[in-house]
């Protein structure tokens, strides 16, 4: 019984060791590696996957609320390259909506994507903490009409 208690605690010193907490987490690598806030303490990244032809890569941007509110946009990019929002937010859990805009060329203006191209979902809840940047990217798949939010925290 003494080695079976050795070896539990054993694998969990290693776990340690290697990142993996019993919270499922990586709380040793966060603890070392996460970035401090300092011109802004949340960050938006949105793109398209699945674009496989240039001709069909349109130059589009996201409109970003919070509590719907509107606070800003992303850069403007290639529906297949990374659009990045950053803002300075108080400590709380918040909505992030998302609106997707593109380039008419006909025109030679943006406009908002109708309803149905639109990401889907196209919000998250979100809970920022003091002393963190939350990242939050947006890969929205136009072909299946399907997006996807991942919240993270930003490493060095």
């Amino acid at each position: 019984m003494k080695a079976v208690n050795y070896c539990i605690s054993c694998l969990m010193v290693l776990a340690l060791l290697c990142g993996v907490g019993c919270s499922g987490g990586n709380s040793i690598r966060e603890a070392l590696n996460l970035k401090k806030p300092g011109a802004y303490n949340f960050k938006f990244v949105g793109y398209d996957i699945n674009v496989t032809n240039p001709e069909m890569d349109r130059r589009s941007y996201y409109k970003i609320y919070l509590d719907k509110i509107e606070v800003g946009r992303t850069g403007i990019g290639l529906e297949s390259q990374d659009k990045v929002f950053e803002a300075t937010i108080e400590p709380n859990r918040h909505l992030l909506t998302v609106e997707k805009w593109v380039l008419d060329e006909k025109n030679t203006k943006y406009i908002k994507v109708n309803n149905i191209e639109q990401p889907r979902p196209n919000y998250v809840y979100f809970g920022i903490n003091a002393g963190r940047i939350v990242v939050i990217t947006l890969k929205n798949d136009r072909l299946d009409n399907k997006a996807v939010f991942e919240v993270d925290f930003e490493y060095d």
